[in-house]
């Protein structure tokens, strides 16, 4: 083995717990490696080149979410007002709750490995109601605690009747066989059929996430100096890893627009925010933050055209 095979395995960092591990022998491969963690789970290194592709497909989808959201906000507010508890329901107010407060969907294996939780696997007793306000009191991922309020009446109404349901789970639904926990599996399905598109839920706290920071850059306005820009971009990294139960380097990697970082850092580019006041008379329509922050990204992060290739007489 040369000494140049041996410094690319030393820096995929691959760590000692790991076993069962194969490198791939290209250099150039997207997996470069994997194997089974401490808990028998397997797992991966990527090429850099292959984790920018994903994260720039992922930014790019998520934009085209941002766009479908009317029409995903009417399909979900219509199957939220069925009548009884059918899993469209009940997938459709856990779709709401994500989009409104940014929530992680939830595993099955957390709970089990890590006793934490999210959306789909919340006990009764980690929530309460106060008139319209939904209190979420929770474990979350990495184990912090978490402390949420969602502010909204229907929500809220929906909410009180799931508590009133019988088990220990907030989020199940009903059919002929009788009553069935809700997954995440269930819940990412549901969003895909939405708009017949492979959205992700997790798309909507990455939406968040940028559509957070857009505001605040926007209210903050552009650094004087480059010292007061970086300044502005940490302070508005802290607040939306706040709000995600991240920590700012992640909401900086995965879940705000690289975009909207890169040109205010350059240029003290912010997106056209009208007055926070004035809402529109739909409230399933896009919100003038969410109709701006789309502009920018149209403006600043546009869509790749791939180039048709040249015909020939052969052809």
């Amino acid at each position: 083995m040369s000494a140049a095979v041996r410094d690319r395995i030393r820096s995929l960092g691959i760590p000692p717990a790991w076993q069962d591990v194969h490198i791939a022998w290209d250099s150039r491969a997207a997996i470069q490696a994997w194997g089974l963690d401490a808990r028998g789970r397997k797992q991966y290194r990527y090429h850099p080149r292959a984790v920018a592709k994903g994260e720039l497909r992922k930014f790019y989808r998520v934009r085209q979410m941002a766009r479908d959201l009317p029409v995903i906000r009417r399909r979900i507010s219509a199957d939220s007002r069925r009548r009884g508890f059918p899993r469209d329901k009940v997938t459709a107010i856990v779709v709401r709750l994500i989009a409104h407060g940014f929530f992680r969907v939830g595993s099955e294996r957390y709970v089990r490995e890590n006793n934490t939780f999210g959306m789909t696997t919340m006990r009764k007793s980690h929530v309460s109601v106060y008139g319209d306000n939904i209190v979420f009191d929770y474990v979350g991922k990495r184990s912090i605690r978490h402390r949420q309020i969602v502010v909204d009446a229907e929500l809220a109404r929906l909410i009180r009747a799931l508590l009133a349901t019988p088990g220990a789970r907030l989020f199940r639904h009903k059919s002929k066989d009788g009553w069935r926990d809700l997954d995440s599996g269930e819940v990412n399905d549901y969003f895909r059929c939405l708009t017949e598109f492979p959205y992700t839920v997790k798309d909507l706290r990455t939406w968040g996430g940028t559509l957070r920071a857009a505001t605040v850059l926007a209210e903050l306005g552009p650094g004087k100096t480059k010292t007061e820009a970086k300044r502005n971009v940490s302070t508005t990294l802290r607040l939306v890893a706040s709000e995600l139960g991240n920590t700012p380097a992640i909401c900086r990697k995965a879940y705000v627009h690289p975009a909207l970082i890169t040109q205010y850092t350059r240029r003290g580019a912010t997106i056209e925010w009208a007055a926070p006041g004035n809402r529109p008379t739909d409230p399933l329509s896009h919100a003038p933050e969410e109709k701006a922050l789309i502009e920018f990204l149209d403006r600043h992060f546009p869509e790749r055209r791939r180039k048709r290739r040249a015909t020939t007489n052969a052809e």
